[in-house]
């Protein structure tokens, strides 16, 4: 995979992904939570999109998304 397919494979799963976030909040086409996460859990998890992941940003860690304890901390207070 060249550096041009990489960013195509990352541009077309974030248009995918953010196609599936307004069906989800479509008052017509609602779709429920479990079907959302499941299509992009399929969209993002694909092996185009790790392939790209790993040649445009090798190293890259992904960010804890559990807060700190400090934070917490403060929302239970």
């Amino acid at each position: 995979m060249q550096m041009k397919e990489a960013l195509l494979a990352l541009v077309e799963a974030v248009r995918l992904a953010r196609l599936e976030l307004s069906v989800y909040r479509d008052e017509q086409y609602r779709a429920t939570p479990e079907w959302t996460v499941n299509r992009l859990a399929t969209l993002l998890e694909d092996r185009s999109v790790d392939a790209a992941m790993a040649l445009v940003a090798p190293d890259a860690e992904s960010p804890s998304i559990v807060p700190h304890n400090e934070q917490r901390q403060q929302n239970n207070a």
